[in-house]
């Protein structure tokens, strides 16, 4: 199932980075690759707060004592995406000169997608009107259609009912949280052709050879949101805003060969160009960036309740960015 799911992340990020190397006809310079990858990375770092949002966004604002009868708590399952802004790729491509191939990236809406999932769980408060959750999400390092995948999210919150809801009465809460978010992609050596990269000043032409795409992103990220909700017989729709700020790290390049002037580089061609300030080594090219990052979001969705089976639908939208996010899950709570 998370196989599954998680091919449409290989086949994203495939889509939009494979070109940059795969089909290029043109010698790029170091340079435009450092700054292509480096902006490629900045635009995706903002996207990441609101992908690890994904889980715990259960309709009901508030769901109850657990020293009840019955005692309130449930457990399921949530899968979703959010979008990564088109702009930011587009760029890329237009900084290594791809043209048309950027129709070649799966598009959703204005942005490309980034799914998610989590198994998530919430238990009613004890004595004061509150609710606590925690979510996971874990798939091990993966091959999937030529490309490795990994993926891990975790995240708790509480929130507090500022209405416990009623007949008339909604339910409102308000509430904080803290996910941890990380993945990697990266493509099999060979699969890209080598990378000619044009001399640079006291060196020969470089070639990446045998070079592997490798994208790897991390954030931290803290969460407050405020849910409003009402139930009418089977439906509750909900609606809230939610403000997450933290820390992105994100890297980008190709674990390759390197050559210089058609030889293996040596170590201390490596460390004149590192002295250049370029993130190569043995290894390959890298490019990395690390940001504060933020992003307010609205959300909101309804759930179908039968008996103790409840099927959620929900979305968020980024009010800076324009950045959209979709969601269900399904979960058993009493």
């Amino acid at each position: 199932m998370k196989r599954r799911f998680f091919a449409i992340l290989v086949l994203t990020l495939v889509f939009v980075l494979t070109p940059v190397v795969g089909f290029s006809q043109s010698t790029v310079t170091i340079t435009e690759y450092t700054d292509a990858l480096t902006g490629f990375a900045e635009d995706f770092a903002p996207s990441l707060p609101m992908n690890a949002a994904i889980g715990l966004n259960w309709s009901d604002a508030y769901i109850g004592q657990f020293l009840s009868v019955p005692p309130h708590f449930g457990v399921g399952v949530t899968a979703g995406l959010t979008t990564i802004p088109l702009d930011g790729i587009d760029t890329l491509f237009e900084a290594l000169d791809l043209g048309t191939e950027a129709s070649a990236i799966i598009e959703f809406g204005s942005g490309v997608p980034l799914p998610g999932f989590a198994v998530d769980a919430r238990i009613g408060g004890f004595v004061l009107p509150f609710d606590a959750g925690l979510k996971f999400g874990k798939l091990a390092e993966t091959e999937i259609g030529g490309a490795t995948v990994e993926y891990s999210l975790i995240g708790l919150d509480a929130r507090y009912a500022i209405l416990n809801g009623g007949l008339v009465m909604p339910k409102l809460s308000v509430g904080a949280g803290y996910n941890r978010l990380s993945g990697s992609i990266g493509t099999a050596s060979g699969t890209i052709p080598d990378i000619p990269i044009t001399s640079i000043s006291g060196f020969g032409d470089i070639t990446l050879t045998d070079p592997a795409l490798a994208f790897d992103w991390e954030a931290n990220v803290f969460d407050v949101k405020a849910q409003l909700s009402k139930s009418f017989l089977i439906i509750e729709p909900s609606i809230g805003i939610g403000y997450s700020f933290g820390k992105a790290a994100t890297n980008a390049g190709f674990n390759s060969n390197v050559e210089v002037a058609g030889g293996t580089v040596t170590a201390s061609e490596l460390t004149a160009l590192q002295a250049l300030g370029l993130d190569v080594s043995a290894d390959g090219f890298t490019v990395g960036t690390e940001a504060s990052v933020s992003s307010m979001r609205v959300f909101g969705g309804a759930s179908l309740n039968i008996l103790i089976l409840k099927i959620d639908l929900g979305g968020m939208y980024n009010i800076a960015s324009g950045a959209v996010g979709f969601s269900m899950g399904a979960r058993v709570q009493l």
